[in-house]
């Protein structure tokens, strides 16, 4: 089972984004190490308490200061650019770290109305066409002639040696056809918190067509995990993430000590309880979470497991991450 690291680089608070950048230098450096096969970074605009606006530059320096693991977005939002400049970022990227560049293709815009208008200069902003917008990329990607206008301009640098390897992302299920009629993996965020059931994934195996990106479907899901070595540890290690999912969602998470004096309302409780069944958060320990991990892989076929894990410390959250290694390897 492959294993990578989703990160949203959530700010502790009193934590600043210098430091959340150099953490988590530190962390992709370590968690290469341990073993993991990559490490993607989110895109969000106006979110004061997440630090990851400009993933694709954030993986440029990553790359410099990393051997072997691979780098990607998680995701690129291609509704606020045009095609052909995403094709020019990750074509660099390849150059920079050959074979180790992910384009996780995004069709949210990442931000709220205002960060909208201001990524698109205040015009209308259309989602209706974004899956053909994700085949010019393709097609740049590739050096291919990509329909209309854009055939007009090649996408610089052209005829890399190795591709970016594009995978569409989705929390909905809406998009897994289209991920396999592309050629495309796939890639599914649980932690969004939206329920979807195994036929999703079918119909992305039995629409697949193989392409220059990948020759089989590959399905990968991202799951939010707290992992300690006892159930107590892992209940404090939680709290910050556990609160801030149900009332400070947009606020930056708290520390473990802060986290500890909150009292849950009983209707928050219930809904906690409610996310833990349904598996939006997992929280455990390897023996408890081993089986729930399990359950999801047989259940969904998932080839590939992304975790995202939001704990304010940063032992802790390495710790947590060899720990879900441990139970793969």
């Amino acid at each position: 089972m492959k294993l990578g690291i989703h990160d949203l680089l959530p700010l502790s608070d009193g934590e600043t984004t210098q430091e959340r950048y150099q953490r988590t230098i530190e962390m992709v450096q370590a968690l290469e190490t341990i073993g993991y096969d990559r490490y993607w970074a989110s895109e969000h605009h106006g979110a004061r308490h997440l630090a990851s606006s400009a993933p694709e530059i954030f993986l440029a320096y990553l790359a410099s200061r990393t051997n072997k693991i691979r780098l990607g977005t998680g995701g690129t939002m291609i509704v606020n650019y045009s095609p052909l400049r995403v094709a020019e970022i990750f074509k660099t990227l390849t150059l920079l770290a050959p074979d180790r560049i992910d384009l996780g293709i995004g069709r949210a815009p990442g931000t709220d109305h205002h960060g909208m208008l201001a990524l698109s200069q205040g015009n209308p902003v259309n989602f209706d066409y974004l899956f053909d917008k994700a085949q010019v990329i393709l097609d740049y990607l590739r050096d291919q002639e990509p329909a209309g206008f854009y055939s007009l301009v090649k996408a610089i640098p052209a005829e890399t040696e190795t591709l970016a390897q594009p995978w569409m992302l989705g929390s909905t299920g809406n998009s897994a056809l289209k991920a396999g009629e592309m050629g495309l993996g796939y890639s599914f965020a649980k932690f969004f918190g939206i329920e979807i059931g195994p036929e999703v994934f079918q119909t992305y195996r039995d629409h697949f067509k193989p392409s220059p990106f990948f020759d089989q479907p590959q399905v990968m899901a991202s799951y939010l995990i707290i992992l300690a070595d006892t159930p107590e540890e892992a209940d404090r290690l939680a709290r910050p993430m556990e609160i801030s999912s149900i009332s400070d969602h947009k606020q930056a998470l708290r520390t473990l000590d802060q986290a500890q004096d909150y009292t849950f309302s009983p209707e928050e409780e219930a809904l906690l309880k409610e996310k833990y069944d349904r598996r939006f958060l997992i929280k455990g320990t390897p023996e408890t979470v081993k089986p729930i991990l399990r359950d999801e892989i047989d259940r969904y076929g998932i080839d590939e497991l992304m975790a995202y894990m939001p704990i304010p410390d940063q032992e802790a959250r390495i710790h947590s991450y060899d720990l879900l290694y441990q139970i793969f390897h």
